[in-house]
């Protein structure tokens, strides 16, 4: 509930891109370490990392401006404030994902096994830069006297503000109405998916195996966790949200890709 974690003179530090920071770096280094047990150039996955933090900000940005275009393209000087938030994971997820596959063809890296050491990398990243959206007061969930947590409107982070719009309280409150603090529960999830993956390596059959687990299991949660966060009606699609709709895309994906693969692996 600290939207900004320090001034250092006139340059301010914001938690949620501090916490990006620190998934980003904390990420890289347990990749490097996987990458070198597998005999893998780690500078190569240094580098790979890069164009994936770079790919995963532009299209997680890219995605949450395109579904708030009324917005930006009357405010189109907050295009590029994401220090305050504003990002869909999966718009950076895509788009790291092709990235990601390029890179390694490009650099001559073994595509699945690669994806496979820096899938745990991605779960801690979850788990992390969910805890920089709780810090933020971004992605929230929906109203609960019993459940919720109020953030203070100190810093104006974004559930106090959407709650002033919808005229449910005064922009005078001390703090927002109660909401369920999903951020948390995205973060909980994301560590037990990270604990999940390093546990089923002992199991991997084929490379691409913990990849593909890594997106079952997000999917899937994610799926049942965004039906307690609050949106607004442009993220609905009959129904369901637009998250709700990919995770079940890449949930059968994955399943099916996971089926075909183990029935290839079997047959050998």
């Amino acid at each position: 509930m600290y939207r900004i974690l320090l001034h250092i003179g006139s340059f301010t530090v914001y938690s949620y891109g501090f916490m990006l920071a620190l998934a980003f770096i904390l990420g890289t280094a347990l990749a490097q370490r996987r990458s070198r047990a597998q005999k893998i150039d780690e500078n190569k996955i240094m580098d790979l990392s890069l164009a994936i933090l770079v790919a995963s900000i532009i299209g997680a940005r890219a995605f949450f401006i395109a579904i708030n275009w009324q917005y930006y393209r009357i405010h189109a000087q907050d295009i590029f404030k994401i220090w305050e938030g504003g990002l869909v994971f999966y718009g950076g997820f895509i788009l790291a994902f092709f990235v990601a596959m390029w890179f390694m063809r490009k650099n001559g890296l073994p595509v699945w096994k690669v994806a496979d050491i820096m899938a745990p990398s991605v779960a801690l990243g979850i788990a992390l830069g969910r805890i920089g959206c709780f810090l933020n007061g971004c992605c929230y969930g929906a109203l609960s006297k019993q459940w919720g947590i109020s953030f203070p409107g100190k810093d104006n982070p974004p559930v106090f503000a959407q709650q002033v719009a919808d005229g449910l309280i005064s922009p005078a409150a001390a703090c927002s109405l109660p909401v369920l603090p999903v951020q948390l529960y995205f973060a909980l999830h994301g560590l037990i998916i990270f604990a999940v993956l390093l546990f089923m390596e002992r199991y991997k059959r084929f490379d691409g195996f913990i990849f593909w687990i890594l997106v079952i299991l997000y999917s899937a949660g994610r799926f049942f966790i965004e039906g307690i966060r609050y949106y607004e009606p442009a993220y609905i699609i009959g129904g369901l949200t637009v998250s709700q709709v990919i995770s079940a895309g890449l949930f059968i994906l994955a399943i099916s890709v996971l089926i075909a693969r183990s029935k290839h692996a079997g047959s050998k």
